[in-house]
């Protein structure tokens, strides 16, 4: 098995491009509420630059302005000293390494909103490989793992008690996001199973249907990375698909099929040439369900001119 110890340090092989990219990303919900989150963050080392932090968000409120809570925050110093999983930013937002690539610990307090977590690996680490130029081009080094959040959350007086399934990636490399185009980026996870799929729109398909160029199948004690797929969106909610289905074939020869229902997510503009539509989903996979999420991802002109109905989806 290849060791991915290396993953909870700054890659090496950098070189002087600004855009180069160093990210970390954790996933949690409380899916009896309809509550999902994310603490992301990402360094620009050659610029000294920290973006990122967590976001809190339910059906109820899905902008910057009227979520949960939202604290992703541009413009942040890098730390002196920062280490990719052993650092506290200028917003309160701590990570540390408890055991490599297991376990994470997770801190937060500022605004009456409060982060006391401990991520968990229930599964491997999946490096995704793509030969999609696109993505190649976001991404030198990246991987995925399953895993469980566990711990609370403090939003002004209530008390959010946390224990979901949890997918995180991180990656490096320098990323440049306007040869991205669009699609999905989705997982799920139950107990002892899992997948992920990275899918990106067909053309002239009115982003009805998706090519799968990478993730992989977690099942009987067994990793597989995804060698085809394809994503089918059955309905579309207001800002992007509310359920679709997703069928793979791992390089086991194992395939699946799945069918997600998709919460109205947070429209997420952290990055400023992409728009995110980031939901919670429960999938059914051979009728066990699997809670993840969905990131719905366009081009931020594209975006704007379907939302105000200037253009149809897909054009």
């Amino acid at each position: 098995m290849t060791d991915l110890t290396f993953a909870d340090r700054f890659g090496e092989g950098r070189d002087d491009n600004p855009y180069w990219n160093e990210s970390v990303w954790f996933s949690f919900s409380i899916p009896e509420r309809h509550i999902h989150g994310l603490i992301q963050y990402y360094f620009r080392p050659n610029m000294g630059m920290l973006n990122g932090g967590p976001c809190m968000w339910d059906p109820s409120g899905t902008f910057q302005w009227n979520c949960l809570y939202y604290n992703w925050s541009h413009l942040q110093a890098m730390p002196a000293g920062a280490e990719k999983f052993d650092m506290t930013a200028r917003n309160s937002l701590s990570v540390k390494v408890l055991e490599p690539l297991s376990r994470y610990k997770i801190d937060y307090d500022k605004e009456g909103f409060r982060m006391d977590l401990v991520w968990e690996a229930i599964g491997p680490c999946h490096e995704l490989h793509t030969g999609d130029p696109g993505q190649q081009a976001t991404a030198k080094f990246h991987i995925e793992q399953p895993g469980r959040m566990t711990g609370t959350i403090r939003r002004h007086g209530e008390d959010y008690p946390i224990d979901c399934f949890s997918m995180r990636d991180t990656s490096y490399g320098a990323r440049e996001y306007e040869s991205l185009a669009s699609g999905g980026y989705f997982w799920g996870i139950a107990a002892d199973s899992a997948f992920h799929a990275l899918c990106m729109d067909l053309p002239d398909s009115g982003g009805r249907e998706a090519k799968c160029i990478g993730g992989f199948i977690w099942k009987d004690g067994q990793l597989g990375s995804l060698v085809s797929g394809k994503r089918e969106v059955i309905a579309f909610g207001q800002f992007g698909p509310s359920k679709v289905a997703f069928e793979g074939t791992d390089k086991l020869g194992r395939t699946m099929r799945a069918t997600g229902t998709i919460d109205p997510g947070l429209v997420f503009t952290g990055y400023t040439d992409h728009t995110v539509v980031w939901s919670l989903v429960e999938w059914d996979w051979d009728g066990v369900a699997h809670w993840g999420d969905n990131q719905e991802f366009m081009p931020a002109e594209p975006f704007r001119r379907m939302v105000r109905g200037e253009i149809a989806r897909g054009d």
